[in-house]
Formats: structure tokens, C-alpha cells, sequence
């Protein structure tokens, strides 16, 4: 038997067994179908494999608006927390933008989320992937309010704005890389057999969530307007508020 049968055998083992919890009852009591909200944080914290179950059985689609909520209203505290540093207006304005640019850059990459997990070999309907990036981004906005008590000391007892922004990108990072890897094991864990494609995605996601902090600015420093109408690359937007340039 040649060495790639061999694999291609224990491949298909493999795959079979994780999508053998689909019909695991004992998963199904980690998360309700109609779950509340603390049931549906402590499946994202504690219990992947339970989400995985209820989306691949098309049986998340009642929570899926729980955890829209969720992820839209963790977005709103801890834009809150970035609107302290500068007060006055960005109070209101930071939250708004927060909660508006992530949405917006989640929708706009979601067509070529569904194309990148189609050919990554997982067989998920539209319904089915919209489910994985919501509750992903639920974790990862979840991450957010646990760390914004740090980044809530720092708004308060310094004034460098190219400080400030290097310890919110420095959450924002840690957040995604933890919300982005429950996307990548999900899609995996649902018959995915290529994670290049996977991460193909991510760098488009993380591409588009970072210029649409620039697009959207100011978020954490003040201005004249709302928005500023001038075009900028992120990272030339960066380095100079850096004073790199």
C-alpha cells in the first residue's frame, strides 16, 4: 500500500470522526437551542465543539441573533472605552465607528469567505458560514470587554496618543488571533481539508478591518468632523501618527 493511500485513508478517518459529534447527544446539553446569553459565553470560552455541533445540524440559526447582539454590544463598550481617551464627541463617536467598521469589514469579506471555506472542501451553506463568522467574532468581541479594564488604566493615566493606539492595536491583535482561530478550526472541524485557503481569508479580513480603522477616523484622537474625507493607506496613516514619517 503506497504512502498515499495510506493517508488519504487516515485522512478520511480522521474527518469522519469530527464530524461524528453530530450526532452526539451528550454535546447537545452544552448549548441549548434556544440558549441564553451566558450559555451561549460560556460555549465560546469553554465548549467549541458544542457551536461546531449546532452549526453543522443548522440548529444555531435561533442563537445566531443572540450572538449578533453580543458581538455588536461588546463592540459598543469597548468603543466606549477608546471614545474616553479623547471625550467630547468621540464619547458617541467611537462606539459608533467601532461597531459600524468591524460589521462593514465582516460583510464585505464575507463573499469571499464563503468561496475561500467552499474550496478549503467544507461543505457549509451560506446560513451555515454566516453562523461561523458571527459566533467568531462574538468570541473575539467577548476577548474585548475582558481586556478593556487594561486598556481603561491607560486612558486615564497618559496622553500619548501613539502609545495609547499601540496598546489598543496590541488587544484588538490578541482578540483576533483567538476569534480567527475558533473560524479556522470550525471550518476545519466541518470538513475543511485546506487551511491555506483559510488563512487566505484572514489576511484578507485583518487587510480590510485595519483600513477600515483609517477610513473610519478619528476613532481614538479628535478632529474637525466626524470623518475625514481624505484617502489613506492604514500603515501611512499609522507611521504618522507615529511620527515615524
Amino acid at each position: 500500500m503506497s504512502t498515499d493511500k495510506v493517508f488519504d485513508e487516515e485522512t478520511a478517518s480522521t474527518q469522519d470522526k469530527t464530524l461524528d459529534f453530530s450526532l452526539d447527544e451528550e454535546n447537545n446539553a452544552h448549548l441549548p437551542t434556544q440558549a441564553r446569553f451566558m450559555q451561549l459565553i460560556d460555549a465560546l470560552l469553554k465548549s467549541h465543539r458544542s457551536l461546531y455541533r449546532h452549526i453543522y445540524g443548522d440548529s444555531l440559526r435561533s442563537n445566531a441573533f443572540k450572538l449578533l447582539l453580543l458581538a455588536l454590544f461588546s463592540l459598543l463598550v469597548y468603543g466606549l472605552i477608546m471614545g474616553a481617551f479623547s471625550g467630547g464627541i468621540q464619547w458617541f463617536a467611537a462606539p459608533l465607528k467601532v461597531a459600524l467598521g468591524t460589521t462593514l469589514a465582516a460583510l464585505l469579506c464575507y463573499p469571499s469567505l464563503y468561496i475561500l471555506v467552499a474550496l478549503s472542501g467544507a461543505d457549509l451553506r451560506p446560513g451555515q458560514a454566516a453562523a461561523l463568522l458571527i459566533s467568531s467574532l462574538a468570541l473575539m468581541t467577548i476577548l474585548l470587554v475582558g481586556f478593556a479594564p487594561v486598556a481603561f488604566v491607560f486612558t486615564f493615566s497618559i496622553q500619548a496618543l501613539p502609545f495609547m493606539g499601540m496598546v489598543h492595536l496590541l488587544i484588538w491583535l490578541v482578540s483576533l488571533y483567538f476569534g480567527l482561530r475558533y473560524f479556522i478550526q470550525g471550518v476545519i472541524t466541518l470538513g475543511g481539508k485546506d487551511p491555506m485557503m483559510l488563512k487566505v481569508w484572514v489576511f484578507i479580513f485583518l487587510l480590510t478591518l485595519m483600513q477600515m480603522s483609517t477610513t473610519l477616523r478619528p476613532i481614538l484622537g479628535t478632529g474637525e468632523r466626524w470623518f475625514t474625507p481624505e484617502k489613506q493607506f492604514f500603515i501611512l496613516h499609522w507611521l504618522q501618527n507615529m511620527h515615524v514619517i
